[in-house]
């Protein structure tokens, strides 16, 4: 009882903002296939990665599917800033989602999810 009591506090800890891994936001469009499921995307992009960098080196990464459309076939992902253009070419690398055969296109990076909005409404509509 004792043991779970400390550990609950040491979980409940949290790094100070100077501590923290910069994180930046990429969007992307996936043009091609038919319309998927963003659980079948995130398996692709993982695949990806394993095949591009092995197990350790896409734990390194910090890649994270944060967002995706299905209407519109946009999404965002998450990367730490030392890991960003690896990042950007595991989704270049991803060919298929499932039997469907796609072409993911990096289109803009930011800091914030709301600037990589504003890019896109900016130039899409």
């Amino acid at each position: 009882m004792f043991i779970i009591s400390i550990l609950d506090v040491f979980m409940s800890i949290k790094n100070p903002k100077t501590l923290r891994e910069k994180t930046r936001y990429v969007s992307f469009k996936i043009e091609g296939g038919k319309d998927f499921k963003r659980e079948d995307l995130v398996k692709a992009i993982w695949n990806s990665a394993i095949d591009f960098l092995g197990e350790f080196g896409a734990s390194e990464i910090g890649l994270w599917v944060k967002e995706y459309d299905e209407s519109n076939r946009y999404g965002v992902i998450e990367s730490n800033i030392k890991s960003l253009y690896k990042a950007i070419f595991i989704l270049s690398l991803t060919k298929s989602v499932g039997k469907e055969k796609v072409n993911i296109l990096p289109l803009y990076v930011s800091g914030t999810i709301k600037g990589l909005e504003k890019n896109i409404e900016s130039n899409v509509n």
